[in-house]
């Protein structure tokens, strides 16, 4: 029931913060439309009316891409280049508004206006940031003992250039499971700056496992629950924009509209395991 009640008070607290979702969308938005713009310009620069779109909506035609030559290799370049840069900014927009949406979980009543929130967000920007970078760091670390050297080592034993195998699907399948255990440390450390407005950034490492050990099982699978939700959503986005991608008309304006719904509820998805977090902490500590 401790479960279910740390879950239900997440989910809660999440959709209560629509506002503050809300909020993020549209910054995520208008930053991704500054990037992509410029890109369907150079684009339409490039096929203009010319039958190439439609031979490409069958496939990629290896003649196009002879036939167009230096411009499309700009353009690959300037996607490459688009996509990186997006990546990073999302990275460090994440983490910028970890703060402000950590601090509203943390908020023993009321709510959090936009520039408390936004204000929230930029105190705790450089700590947030640490460690994401040291828990990313953790991460990468606990995936090359899991996954990486055994692959190694399999690769040196049978003379494959392939680790592959029942055996591998196991370490995946461990690793996996171990995930969310740094996924709690993490947002465990993170609602501690938010709670007691520490920046020491080791010390909240400390806290966070901390409170993954008083009641390891709880802070698991609350986590656990709530990333296989959000693998499941994350699937049905990819297979959506796979499957569905539209030609031309009012079909594109629904799609976008669809696409932005989805993401929406990542961004929800993504608050309910912050809320749920703290919540769980919430429950240890009234014990």
């Amino acid at each position: 029931m401790s479960l279910l009640r740390t879950l239900k008070n997440g989910a809660v607290n999440a959709a209560s913060s629509y506002k503050l979702i809300l909020f993020i969308w549209c910054t995520t938005l208008v930053i991704t439309l500054a990037v992509v713009y410029p890109l369907r310009t150079s684009f339409n620069m490039i096929f203009g009316n010319s039958m190439a779109v439609e031979r490409l909506s069958n496939g990629f035609d290896i003649g196009i891409a002879g036939d167009i030559g230096k411009p499309l290799m700009a353009l690959m370049a300037s996607v490459s280049a688009g996509s990186l840069l997006l990546g990073t900014v999302g990275f460090f927009l994440m983490t910028f508004f970890a703060g402000g949406l950590f601090r509203r979980f943390t908020l023993a009543w009321g709510r959090l206006r936009v520039s408390d929130f936004l204000r929230a967000s930029a105190g705790n920007f450089i700590p947030f940031l640490k460690i994401a970078l040291l828990m990313m760091l953790i991460i990468g670390a606990y995936t090359f003992v899991l996954i990486g050297l055994p692959g190694i080592l399999k690769m040196a034993i049978s003379g494959s250039q392939m680790s592959s195998g029942k055996l591998m699907y196991l370490f995946y399948a461990l690793w996996a499971l171990g995930l969310p255990i740094w996924l709690f440390v993490a947002d465990a450390s993170r609602r501690w700056i938010a709670a007691t407005g520490s920046k020491k950034t080791f010390r909240a490492l400390g806290a966070g496992f901390r409170a993954l050990k008083e009641r390891f099982w709880l802070s698991y699978l609350t986590v656990l629950a709530i990333v296989l939700i959000n693998a499941v959503s994350i699937v049905a986005l990819f297979w959506f924009a796979a499957s569905a991608t539209p030609d031309k008309g009012i079909m594109v304006f629904l799609f976008f509209i669809a696409t932005q719904s989805l993401f929406i509820i990542r961004l929800l998805m993504k608050a309910w395991r912050y809320a749920a977090v703290c919540e769980a902490i919430h429950q240890v500590k009234s014990i």
